[in-house]
């Protein structure tokens, strides 16, 4: 068995795509279609911040293609551990993600830095057991804590019963271990908001090749032990998300994506392509 692997960016709205990824002037609704032209997943960053609800999932799957994939953020506020799971919201937020059909690839429970084992090792454990267990998720966690040898074991055993993924991140505070606890991966290049900061998005700004590679040969061990792999790239990670995706896949041996616009004509303007009209952003 070999995953079938997914890689993409963390959200398809960034910014500094325009005239790189998208042509200037396209309409902002057309984007994600534009977009899944070329990549085959996406990371949908805008429910880390509020549920997008039925309709707009709907809209998003309308505009992609069969076999593309999204995932999507718990929203930030059902991630709180000074509170108990909200499992009414969970549930509501669990069935629009469901409106995605089998285009949905995984929910990821991304907690912020401050989420420690003292804060938030009771809500985790809580949180598990209120998942849809015909939905596949995975659990970022940002403290070092998590990752100690005594509490680890533990961590592991309990997100393996569950059949929940210990998502790989690289982060440049914590070092996350490539622990495997279901039968699918999720690994997040996220970097840091202060090494390649917004306004210098748009190309690569660093090298990351060591740190590409290194990844990659830890997917690659455990390519015959799961079913489904899912890599996603923030512009933060090295400055712009689509070339760092092409790497990736470079050192999978995976064929590049093709998502640079064409030459311009003769008279400057943008060849135009075919656009489907749809979509909010993400």
């Amino acid at each position: 068995m070999t995953a079938r692997t997914w890689v993409g960016c963390s959200s398809w709205t960034s910014e500094a795509w325009w005239g790189k990824v998208y042509p200037v002037g396209l309409p902002s609704g057309e984007r994600l279609a534009v977009y899944a032209r070329s990549f085959d997943a996406v990371e949908v960053d805008a429910s880390y911040y509020r549920d997008p609800g039925a309709f707009l999932v709907r809209r998003w799957a309308r505009a992609t293609p069969d076999g593309f994939r999204f995932t999507m953020k718990f929203p930030r506020e059902l991630l709180d551990p000074k509170r108990p799971p909200d499992r009414e919201a969970i549930a509501a937020f669990e069935s629009h993600a469901r409106e995605l059909g089998p285009k949905l690839g995984a929910i990821v429970a991304q907690f912020p830095p401050w989420a420690t084992p003292g804060h938030a090792e009771r809500f985790l454990a809580d949180l598990l057991d209120c998942l849809d267990p015909g939905i596949r998720y995975a659990v970022e966690l940002r403290d070092a804590r998590w990752f100690e040898a005594d509490r680890l074991a533990g961590l592991r055993r309990r997100l393996e019963e569950h059949h929940v993924a210990l998502t790989w991140s690289f982060l440049t505070y914590v070092d996350v271990p490539p622990e495997l606890t279901t039968d699918f991966v999720y690994l997040r290049f996220i970097g840091d908001h202060t090494t390649v900061p917004a306004e210098q998005h748009g190309e690569l700004r660093l090298d990351r090749a060591a740190t590409t590679r290194l990844w990659a040969e830890r997917l690659r061990a455990v390519q015959d032990r799961v079913e489904n792999a899912f890599a996603f790239f923030n512009n933060h990670f090295a400055g712009f998300a689509p070339a760092s995706v092409n790497l990736f896949r470079q050192e999978l041996g995976l064929v590049p994506v093709r998502y640079e616009l064409p030459a311009p004509t003769a008279t400057g303007a943008e060849t135009p392509g075919t656009r489907q009209t749809t979509l909010g952003d993400a």
